[in-house]
C-alpha cells in the first residue's frame, strides 16, 4: 500500500479488513449464495442478511479507500517504478496463492481425471472465482491500477479542494449506478463469476470499479473531508430506510430490474459515507492496536481464508451454536491471521511485499 497515514482510515481498514474475516467465517453456519468448503450442521438464518449488508458496501469501500491510497503511491514514482511495485505487491502473492496453495488445493479434492495444467485451465475458465480464492480483490486492484495507468497516465497533485464537492454529486452516483447495475444483472445475477481476463463478479463490476476510481478523484481534487456530520447522519438514515423497505416491499416491486441494484446502491453509499464521517470525527486517534492491525491489514486478508476453513473444520463436530461458533471462528481466525502476518513480516523480503 503506501506509507501515507490517516488515523481514522486506518481504522476503517482494519474494520473492513476484520469484517471480511467474519464474512468468510460466517459462511459454514449461514445461507451463502456461493461455494464453501465447511458446511456446519449448525446453522443460523440472521448470517443472510449480515451477509447481505456486507455485500452491499465492504468491497467497494475497500476499492474506494485503495483508489485513494494508490494515487499516493503514483506521484512518488515513474509508470515503470509503480508499475514494478504493483506486480510485486500484488502479482507475487496473487500468483503464489493461486499457483501454489489454491491449485493443489482444489486438484487433491478433484476426481483427478485431469492433468492438473488441464484443472487449473478448466477452473480458472469455467468456475471462477475457485482458481484464485479471495485473491480475486488482488487480481482486480492489479488490473484496475493498469487500467488507471493507461486512462489517467500521471495523477496530478492534491492541490487542497481545487473543486468543491457538491453533496448533489452523491444523488447523481447512486442513480447512475442503480441503472447500470440493475441493466447488468438482468443477465450476470449476483453471485454469477466470469472470467474476463481475471475471475469478476459481473454484478459487483459497476461498484467496485467505480469506487475505486472515485476513490482517486476525491485523493486529486483532496474530497475525503468534504463530508460533514449531517451528511453521513442523513445517508444513514437513507440506508436504514432501503434496508426496511426491502424487507417489507411485495415481490412484484422486488424482482423489478432495478430494485435491488438501487436498494444495494443506497446501502452502499449510506453506510460508506457513514463510516467515513463516523471515524473521522469520532475515531480519528492512534492506538497501538488498530496501527499493528492496519499494518498487518494485508497479511491478514491475504492469509485469513486458509486459517478461517481450519477452524470451522475443528469446530465442524463441536455441539455448540452456531452463533457461538461464528464469534469464536471470527476472533481466533482475526488473532491468528494477525499472528501469521506479523511474525512473516519479520523476514524483510516479505514486508516489502505484504
Amino acid at each position: 500500500m503506501t506509507k501515507q497515514r490517516i488515523a481514522y482510515i486506518d481504522q476503517i481498514k482494519v474494520w473492513l479488513t476484520c469484517l471480511v474475516v467474519a464474512h468468510h467465517a460466517g459462511q459454514a453456519y449461514g445461507p451463502t449464495g456461493g461455494v464453501w468448503v465447511v458446511n456446519d450442521d449448525q446453522k443460523t438464518a440472521w448470517l443472510g442478511q449480515f451477509f447481505f449488508v456486507n455485500a452491499s458496501y465492504m468491497m467497494g469501500l475497500y476499492f474506494f479507500i485503495s483508489g485513494y491510497f494508490m494515487v499516493f503511491s503514483m506521484q512518488r514514482k515513474t509508470n515503470l517504478q509503480f508499475l514494478s511495485d504493483r506486480m510485486k505487491r500484488l502479482g507475487i502473492p496473487l500468483l503464489f496463492f493461486t499457483l501454489l496453495v489454491f491449485l493443489p488445493f482444489n486438484y487433491l479434492a478433484s476426481d483427478r481425471s485431469l492433468s492438473i495444467a488441464a484443472f487449473f485451465v478448466d477452473t480458472y475458465f469455467k468456475k471462477p472465482p475457485i482458481a484464485t480464492g479471495h485473491l480475486w480483490f488482488v487480481a482486480s486492484l492489479l488490473l484496475y491500477s493498469f487500467l488507471y495507468i493507461l486512462i489517467v497516465r500521471v495523477p496530478a497533485a492534491n492541490q487542497g479542494n481545487t473543486k468543491p464537492f457538491r453533496f448533489w454529486y452523491v444523488w447523481v452516483y447512486i442513480i447512475a449506478l442503480s441503472i447500470v447495475t440493475g441493466f447488468i444483472r438482468m443477465y450476470y445475477p449476483v453471485d454469477a463469476w466470469r472470467t474476463w481476463l481475471i475471475p469478476i463478479e459481473v454484478a459487483h463490476l459497476p461498484q467496485y470499479l467505480s469506487l475505486f476510481f472515485i476513490g482517486t478523484i476525491f485523493n486529486k481534487y483532496g474530497w475525503l473531508n468534504a463530508f460533514r456530520r449531517l451528511h453521513g447522519l442523513l445517508l444513514l438514515c437513507v440506508a436504514i430506510a432501503a434496508y426496511l423497505i426491502a424487507a417489507f416491499i411485495p415481490s412484484t416491486v422486488r424482482d423489478y430490474w432495478i430494485t435491488e441494484a438501487l436498494i444495494e446502491s443506497l446501502l452502499c453509499v449510506g453506510i460508506s459515507v457513514f463510516l467515513l464521517v463516523f471515524f473521522k470525527y469520532y475515531l480519528n486517534k492512534t492506538i497501538r492496536l488498530i496501527t499493528l492491525l492496519s499494518e498487518n491489514a494485508y497479511g491478514i486478508y491475504l492469509f485469513h481464508l486458509l486459517i478461517v476453513i481450519a477452524i470451522q473444520q475443528l469446530f465442524a463436530t463441536v455441539l455448540v451454536s452456531a452463533n457461538l461458533k461464528f464469534l469464536l471462528v471470527t476472533l481466533l481466525s482475526i488473532a491468528l491471521s494477525l499472528l501469521v502476518s506479523f511474525l512473516l513480516r519479520k523476514i524483510d523480503w516479505v514486508r516489502r511485499i505484504m
